[in-house]
């Protein structure tokens, strides 16, 4: 068996951090490896013990990752794929229209730009532990379970996560495998800590309603254009002030 630790501290509440990580779409939405992976189904009784949800995995993914490190149920990165990837569609009945994926701007290692698998496949995961606020555990339905666990520590300033996935030896997928699966887990922990924070100051709180209300149900390539469009916005102010600042000094001096 093989396992990936990993700690991050965030200034917000344990309960507050709790619920964000329990909210399985939300969850995807703060992954980096959006685009894998699509939310189909949550059970009523969701996040009970015995409850589960289903994940689509999409294998015919652009960049290709095939075989190891996203060969359907017998990878940790897919067993890590419903809570890892990123989905903006609004919800599970609005993402049929996601069939094409942006290129991400680091390729995962080990793989194939070329290679595709033909069809996608679907995966089950059935909730094991819940303890709010303190305990969060899933694993894969699979003849080698894929186990995630989610410990949560009040600390002075905020809370403690405790990441923890544990996965057969048969379903690493290379020699850059592990370093791959803690790379990824660190970003999307940044990005969980990053959303958390967004909290007490109005400007924060505006920023984290606009993440909730829109960026965060875009696809990957809407959110790019978001982005451009914010930076020649940017662009366009600073230059209209540099102008204008110069024309008034201009006209102080002459």
């Amino acid at each position: 068996m093989q396992k990936v630790m990993k700690l991050i501290d965030i200034k917000a509440p344990c309960q507050d951090v709790f619920d964000t990580v329990i909210n399985t779409e939300r969850r995807m939405q703060l992954s980096p490896l959006w685009g894998l992976s699509e939310l189909e189904e949550i059970t009523p009784d969701f996040p009970e013990p015995g409850s589960s949800y289903r994940v689509r995995v999409l294998t015919d993914v652009p960049f290709g990752i095939s075989q190891g490190t996203l060969n359907a149920s017998q990878s940790a990165v897919a067993g890590l794929a419903q809570v890892l990837s990123l989905k903006m569609g609004h919800s599970s009945t609005r993402q049929e229209q996601h069939t094409e994926m942006s290129i991400p701007e680091q390729p995962l290692a080990g793989a194939d730009l070329e290679g595709k698998a033909e069809l996608p496949s679907e995966q089950n995961y059935f909730v094991a532990e819940y303890q709010p606020p303190h305990k969060f555990s899933y694993y894969l339905d699979d003849d080698c379970k894929t186990v995630v666990t989610w410990r949560f520590q009040s600390i002075p300033f905020g809370t403690r996560i405790n990441y923890e996935e544990v996965f057969c030896d048969e379903n690493m997928g290379g020699d850059d495998f592990i370093s791959t699966v803690r790379h990824v887990i660190s970003e999307w922990l940044t990005n969980i800590k990053r959303y958390s924070e967004l909290r007490d100051r109005p400007g924060r709180k505006f920023v984290k309603w606009f993440l909730d209300r829109f960026y965060l149900r875009m696809r990957p390539d809407q959110r790019r254009v978001v982005l451009i469009m914010l930076f020649m916005q940017v662009v366009g102010i600073s230059t209209f002030m540099i102008a204008l600042i110069g024309w008034g000094v201009a006209n102080l001096l002459f």
